[in-house]
């Protein structure tokens, strides 16, 4: 360890971040026409005996801070004999028998992809409880449905507490080292107890908990990071619970997250971060603490704000990563997880940011000793720190990346260009099989624009890059507006392209040059959806995440609002879910320009229980009929993307891809073999496949055998 804080480097990290407002980009919908419909008898075949096959990433590979990307992990345990299970955010849990150098998925069947915590029974390490629903403050975190439960390594689970977790967030879970059956669970919810292994819950702590230690020596003594207070500490199994001072920060500031970390071998030293308002930086470290004599009394310690961003207008994210660790040998060696992760080898009185100074992913979201060896999980996968020193990435196989919509096809097939959650943007090549980095932070939508010289738009962090050299160099394409959004190409003439923020822009030089078309006011929200008329690229539609919904005969030149001044209610939305009225996606028919299909969410589908809610118009005009309902039989999902192609209807939802054969309110499952997790966007493919981007694992072909290896 020594070693490791000693070392020196290089390395210095483009500083990225996972904002709430992605919930709101990350919801929007693109509809672009493919170059070669495909035949509507193709699909239906599909539909019934069709295999979907991931082609990753597994990882991204070629970023130049931090080597191969996966995704967001936020929980890592080790068991004894050294099988490593990592919890992602919205991919499930993984094993690994070999170190990190492979991996396999455990839970691709299970209800819900989303761990926010992990834990192993101290006395039978077979028995594996993964609390689903990621309590990282995150406007893309996904809710819980339970605590998943495995008595055979990950080979099988079985889902408790759904009554009492459902629409919650759960940051920490942990066993009873001597009571097997007695489980403590935290969250947005507080702390709740089960005293049968997870069958029955009961709550013990009523404030919202974002950390969960047991005392090693004290079964009965629990430290809790609370919101709002601090640390708060139970001397009884959680029946009674009493605030923490001496030196901490009072009740009456603006705490934030609290993480909690315990000395192994020595339980009287503690230390705790503090995320919060100071200062006018919200988010910001309120302090970092440590104590001497188990929590009587603290000191703070002397440590850069790891939980700012330099160089971006985020203020901080102490609310989204905060976490800590020590080590289980040397109570004086402490990590400690924010945008950085920074170290120190003598108690805090000199620390090392290690994210300077190694290939390693900025996020920290969890953080496990084994054997010797630190285990890292960030928003890039994960990472090692063996006893020797050094960082390792460990994301050989690791397919959880969480794909935007917005993924953008070549006209021969052979090319994808999709971006991740803070992985940037990539380029899947057939020829290589593999995906390339191209930008770096959060990539959003994109298109390859076909020509002399083909050309690539990508969005990140909200700002338009442009590459004419398929991806050796990209320069910021400047819209005069605010962030951009969803991107729509002509079918016709793919040059001329439509770009959603605020409001709708247009290029007819690829990007280049930008002039904006609408003029909607900004208490609209923001442009969430745009499509183009594939048989009449005249025919624009746009959509705003208040319900907004407006149509161009001409153009873009002129513009009428054509949705109901209330867009009915599909179903009851879920429990804290709110009547948003959000356009998710607009997908126009493939010959008939006013037959438009348009779906809508209660609120963002990434956060919250939701309803399926399709609605179409069969043919306008002139005057628009009613909406029509055509949602049917559709899980209790949001819809996130439609597709429209060939007289069939395809519909994205938050556990699968949905085709209705003749695009009514009569739906039926597609294909065989997807992970059940949440589908973000779908794109058509040249030869008549269809792509399934997924916010968790990937990117997912269903078509024909020859389409990707």
């Amino acid at each position: 360890m020594q070693q490791l804080l000693s070392k020196g480097g290089g390395v210095v990290l483009d500083r990225r971040r996972a904002v709430s407002w992605l919930a709101a980009l990350g919801c929007a919908a693109i509809a672009v026409a493919a170059s070669l419909p495909s035949a509507p008898q193709a699909h239906r075949a599909l539909a019934v005996s069709g295999a979907w096959r991931s082609i990753g990433p597994a990882p991204v590979f070629g970023d130049p801070y931090s080597g191969r990307e996966s995704g967001r992990v936020t929980s890592i345990a080790v068991a004894p004999n050294g099988t490593i299970y990592a919890g992602s955010a919205s991919g499930g849990v993984w094993s690994s028998t070999t170190s990190g150098r492979t991996w396999r998925p455990l839970t691709d069947s299970a209800p819900d992809l989303a761990i926010g915590a992990l834990a192993l029974d101290p006395a039978n390490p077979s028995v594996i409880y993964a609390a689903t629903g990621e309590d990282d403050d995150c406007g893309d975190c996904f809710y819980s449905m339970g605590v998943l439960k495995s008595s055979d390594a990950g080979a099988t689970w079985r889902l408790l507490g759904r009554h009492t977790f459902e629409g919650h967030y759960l940051a920490s879970i942990v066993v009873d080292p001597a009571d097997p059956n007695r489980i403590f669970a935290a969250g947005d919810l507080g702390v709740v107890r089960s005293d049968d292994g997870g069958v029955h819950w009961r709550t013990v702590l009523r404030e919202p908990t974002t950390d969960l230690k047991f005392v090693p020596g004290k079964p009965e003594a629990l430290l809790a990071g609370v919101t709002g207070t601090g640390v708060e500490r139970s001397l009884d199994g959680g029946r009674t619970w009493h605030r923490l001072g001496g030196g901490l920060p009072s009740q009456g500031s603006l705490i934030g997250r609290v993480a909690i970390a315990v000395a192994p071998s020595d339980p009287k030293v503690l230390y705790t971060a503090y995320a919060g308002l100071r200062q006018g930086c919200q988010d910001c470290l309120l302090g970092l603490y440590a104590s001497r004599d188990g929590g009587a009394s603290w000191r703070k310690l002397r440590v850069k704000d790891y939980f700012r961003e330099p160089g971006t207008p985020i203020a901080a994210q102490g609310d989204y990563d905060n976490v800590l660790a020590v080590s289980p040998t040397d109570p004086n060696v402490v990590f400690a997880g924010g945008v950085d992760l920074v170290a120190s080898a003598n108690g805090g009185k000199t620390w090392q940011d290690l994210t300077d100074h190694y290939y390693l992913h900025t996020d920290q979201h969890a953080l496990t000793f084994s054997q010797g060896t630190l285990y890292i999980g960030n928003d890039g996968g994960v990472y090692a720190v063996p006893p020797g020193g050094g960082v390792q990435d460990l994301n050989t196989n690791l397919s959880i990346t969480q794909v935007y919509q917005g993924v953008s096809v070549s006209r021969d097939g052979r090319s994808i260009l999709a971006g991740f959650q803070d992985n940037g943007t990539a380029l899947f090549t057939t020829r290589t099989a593999a995906w390339r980095s191209m930008i770096d932070g959060d990539g959003y939508f994109n298109l390859i624009l076909p020509g002399k010289k083909v050309a690539l738009l990508g969005e990140v962090d909200g700002q338009v890059q442009r590459s004419v050299d398929f991806g050796a160099h990209w320069r910021a394409s400047k819209v005069p507006g605010h962030l951009a959004g969803p991107i729509a190409a002509d079918p016709l003439a793919p040059g001329d392209v439509l770009l959603g923020e605020q409001n709708v822009w247009r290029s007819l030089d690829r990007g280049l040059r930008w002039q904006q078309l609408t003029h909607v006011a900004r208490g609209s929200g923001p442009l969430s959806a745009i499509a183009v008329a594939p048989s009449d690229p005249e025919v624009m539609y746009a959509g705003w995440g208040d319900g907004l919904l407006e149509m161009s005969q001409n153009g873009g030149h002129t513009w009428q609002d054509i949705g109901p001044s209330t867009w009915p209610t599909a179903c009851p939305p879920g429990a804290g879910a709110l009547p948003d009225d959000y356009i998710t996606a607009i997908s126009v028919a493939t010959t008939n320009p006013y037959r438009v299909f348009v779906s809508l969410a209660y609120a963002y589908p990434q956060s919250l229980p939701d309803c399926p809610f399709v609605m179409e118009t069969p043919s306008a005009g002139a005057s628009w009929p009613s909406w029509v309902d055509i949602s049917g039989n559709l899980p209790k999902f949001a819809v996130n993307d439609l597709l429209a192609n060939g007289g069939g209807l395809y519909a994205a939802t938050g556990r699968a891809v949905y085709y209705s054969p003749a695009a009514n309110a009569v739906w039926r499952k597609l294909g065989k073999g997807l992970p059940n997790v949440e589908v973000a966007g779908l794109t058509p493919m040249p030869d008549g496949s269809i792509l399934a981007a997924t916010y968790g694992r990937g990117l997912w072909v269903l078509g024909s055998p020859d389409s990707y290896p």
